[in-house]
């Protein structure tokens, strides 16, 4: 229940500031479609990733910005064998190396939906593309570990800002 209090209020700030937004603003969110492919210990058990995520985006300078992501991911079993959901909560940074090309990295905790499941420290590296002033695309990796259990994911983040 306290998780799921943090990402609300999270979420609730996120969306609180949008009133002010356009892309002259320091501030934009982004609301993405996620698909990813599982590698590591947890492409073992899972076969594919898809979910959502919401991201408000603080601009620091002409080419940086601070940004703050949570989403939803769910990971679909190989040959049936059920999914499990999962919950990042990620901070991090972009820079734009032109008005089209990007670099993100972000750190923060995975949460699982499962009872007793807990979290494990995340981090996501990754470029994008903006492929108009309100579509981005970001192919990333990302990565996380709790008890000597590795999961990671290659995927692509497809969002619309505002």
């Amino acid at each position: 229940m306290k998780k799921l209090f943090v990402i609300t209020a999270l979420l609730g700030v996120t969306f609180a500031a949008t009133a002010q937004n356009d892309s002259k603003k320091p501030f934009r969110v982004s609301i993405g479609a996620e698909a990813g492919l599982p590698m590591g210990d947890y492409g073992d058990y899972y076969s594919a990733v898809f979910g959502g995520s919401l991201q408000g985006e603080y601009s620091l300078d002409d080419n940086l910005a601070a940004t703050l992501n949570a989403g939803y991911l769910n990971f679909s079993g190989k040959n049936g064998s059920g999914s499990d959901g999962f919950v990042p909560v990620m901070a991090g940074i972009k820079y734009n190396f032109t008005e089209k090309v990007f670099a993100a990295g972000q750190l923060g905790l995975m949460f699982s939906t499962a009872s007793g499941g807990g979290s494990a420290f995340t981090y996501s590296p990754g470029v994008g593309y903006q492929i108009s002033s309100n579509i981005s695309a970001l192919v990333k990796y990302t990565g996380w570990s709790k008890n000597s259990v590795n999961g990671s994911m290659v995927g692509l983040r497809l969002a619309y800002s505002f």
